[in-house]
């Protein structure tokens, strides 16, 4: 589990970083778009074309900010799942040293339950690290 929280973390922290990189790129770019639709000389075809990457970039933005809240909330729910599976264990040795209780099929059932979860975690984004390679290779052509 802890593999999958630095994983994520590493790739939350590339995607903001490319997600910051973007957004001033279209900022830079919106200046110079401005000027040339504003120009008298600017053709429609010119001008359509301009509408057409100012759209692209803007899509790509969306998406890398979908993207990086999706990151985000599977960070949130795999660290909610570490902390879980880490209080089930000190709850489990506190039972076991007392000698109070003996381990329940509870217990066991909970920790099977915490098993499935970070498979379905690390499924995640595995999913959404194809996902993304996918994109990459669909949209080479426009970089």
């Amino acid at each position: 589990m802890d593999e999958v929280l630095e994983m994520l973390d590493k790739t939350t922290k590339r995607l903001q970083n490319l997600l910051e990189e973007k957004k001033a790129t279209i900022n830079k770019q919106a200046t110079a778009y401005a000027q040339t639709l504003q120009s008298p000389t600017t053709t429609q075809e010119q001008k359509i074309k301009i509408f057409i990457a100012r759209n692209l970039e803007l899509d790509r933005i969306d998406r890398l900010s979908s993207q990086l809240s999706l990151l985000y909330t599977l960070q949130i729910f795999a660290f909610k799942v570490k902390v879980m599976e880490v209080s089930l264990g000190n709850v489990s040795e506190q039972l076991t040293k007392s000698g109070v209780m003996q381990k329940s099929s509870e217990l066991e059932d909970v920790k099977k339950n915490i098993d499935a979860l970070k498979i379905l975690v690390e499924a995640q984004y595995e999913a959404m690290k194809q996902i993304h390679e996918d994109q990459n290779k669909t949209l080479n052509y426009i970089y």
